[in-house]
């Protein structure tokens, strides 16, 4: 029986400017040409927002040449929509279904894929320690113990459950051996904990993402799902600065960190 501490965050998708039809769009509306009318440049998820929001006034050329000053503006003013069109994808790997039954919350630009119970073996599976429950936590070694005893105990629930569903669930009632397999991982499964781990791939748009880090980054967030959050957000800052540098990260005294934004609710 394994154990993690940590999410893993992947990054792996990203927006992208077909900048061909951009420019044959321009010179169709005989509006000026890129890059007189984009002022973001090569930067795609800025150039994306900038792109769509011009297109509400037919701006293209006009108004605030500063590509930072044009976002910061559309974050102050909450003109939130214009972010929707920029999405990014995570892979996650590491949390625990717990963390995962808070985050599909998260429903309005949002989309999940996730390790299913049903398909997947769970005999060898891995379980997530609660922040409060590590070890190097000062005072946290009896609590710890209690924690490893019942994930034990859940393990070695599912393996027997496996094991006597094998021999008992009659093979006749399947048309296909996958399918029996299924049902006999969808009936053990009713022991694994919430502290089993999992896997998600994540795909958010601008918008949703920073409702998400200004919600999960709070101080007011369960520890295990505040570390992902901020965890993304310093891949996003690093990612689309322009879009995400305006959230500052702050050390607590307890070892946490949270996330605020300069521009709430966009």
């Amino acid at each position: 029986m394994a154990f993690k501490e940590k999410p893993s965050v992947y990054l792996v998708t990203r927006p992208s400017v077909d900048w061909e039809s951009v420019a044959i769009f321009f010179q169709d509306e005989d509006v000026p040409p890129i890059p007189d009318t984009i002022r973001a440049g090569d930067d795609e998820s800025a150039a994306v927002v900038e792109i769509s929001a011009r297109m509400c006034y037919m701006s293209y050329g006009r108004g605030r040449r500063d590509i930072t000053d044009f976002i910061n503006n559309l974050l102050s003013s909450k003109d939130g929509s214009v972010f929707e069109h920029v999405n990014y994808g995570f892979v996650i790997t590491g949390v625990s279904r717990s963390l995962t039954h808070e985050l599909v919350r998260h429903r309005a630009g949002f989309a999940y894929s996730q390790r299913s119970q049903r398909y997947v073996d769970e005999t060898e599976g891995t379980f997530v320690v609660p922040p409060a429950l590590l070890k190097n936590r000062k005072g946290a070694e009896t609590a710890r113990e209690i924690l490893d005893e019942a994930l034990q105990s859940a393990s070695a629930s599912y393996k027997k459950l496996v094991e006597a569903l094998e021999e008992s669930l009659p093979r006749d009632l399947f048309e296909l051996n996958t399918d029996r397999r299924k049902a006999i991982r969808q009936a053990a499964r009713s022991v694994l904990p919430n502290a089993t781990e999992t896997k998600i791939f994540v795909t958010a748009n601008v918008r949703a993402l920073r409702h998400f880090f200004e919600m999960r980054g709070a101080v007011y967030a369960d520890w295990e799902i505040r570390y992902l959050a901020i965890e993304m957000l310093k891949i996003m800052r690093e990612e689309a600065p322009l879009l995400f540098g305006d959230f500052t990260i702050t050390d607590l005294p307890d070892g946490t960190q949270i996330a605020e934004p300069q521009y709430s609710k966009v």
